[in-house]
């Protein structure tokens, strides 16, 4: 996969929903591609958009199917659909949710706001999931555009692989080098490598994805 200086780090980029879009950033073989499945979301994609979506070759790209207090009916609907690969819980999903999900097979990400209040006593009740995300707490439940205070999960130390999030750009590859958390796994991108919502710069997400030393000849992705 890309080749990241800190921990070989996976990239996700979240809030896809254009299929010719999608193609593009396939080819640029992200670890992950996000798809948004809450009706309130400027990202929003339907199952009928999905359908024609799933028919692409996603190579090694596993898709996150991303839910906000959505049944475990209706998530188990959308994954036998073969929707995605891996579920996000971006709302107020409960242990026990967690738990229907996992006795399915499923993998679970689960998402918490952070804000200078955060206690990191919450993650107990959820470890039973596969990866934590760490958004910023803000009006929507994600897709703010804007930055936590990652001191705050410095000093929690958390103990299980973890996702970051909240407003990334192609800037923060430098500055994530110095995250001093051994746990920290992806990052999470999004709003600032957007044309518009939902459909993603193309040469923003090149250089995003680009090996730090690029051989001799010409640059990744030209």
């Amino acid at each position: 996969m890309k080749e990241m200086e800190k921990q070989d780090l996976k990239v996700k980029i979240c809030g896809m929903r254009d299929k010719e879009n999608i193609q593009q950033l396939i080819e640029l073989e992200p670890d992950y591609l996000g798809f948004i499945f809450y009706e309130k979301s400027a990202r929003y994609v339907s199952e009928i958009q999905m359908q024609e979506i799933i028919k692409l070759n996603f190579g090694e790209t596993e898709r996150v199917g991303v839910f906000v207090n959505e049944s475990v009916e209706n998530i188990l609907r959308f994954a036998d659909q073969g929707f995605f690969d891996v579920v996000q819980l971006h709302g107020n999903e409960s242990p026990e949710v967690v738990k229907s999900l996992k006795a399915e097979g499923l993998e679970v990400v689960k998402v918490f706001s952070v804000d200078d209040d955060f206690e990191a006593k919450v993650l107990n009740k959820y470890a039973d999931v596969d990866y934590f995300l760490f958004d910023t707490k803000g009006k929507l439940p994600g897709g703010n555009g804007v930055k936590f205070n990652w001191d705050v999960l410095e000093k929690s130390k958390i103990k299980k692989p973890f996702f970051l999030s909240g407003g990334l750009g192609v800037e923060d590859m430098e500055i994530v080098k110095n995250f001093k958390s051994k746990n920290l796994y992806a990052l999470d991108f999004n709003s600032k490598l957007e044309l518009e919502p939902g459909l993603k710069d193309v040469e923003k997400v090149k250089e995003l994805l680009k090996p730090p030393n690029p051989p001799a000849g010409g640059e990744f992705g030209s």
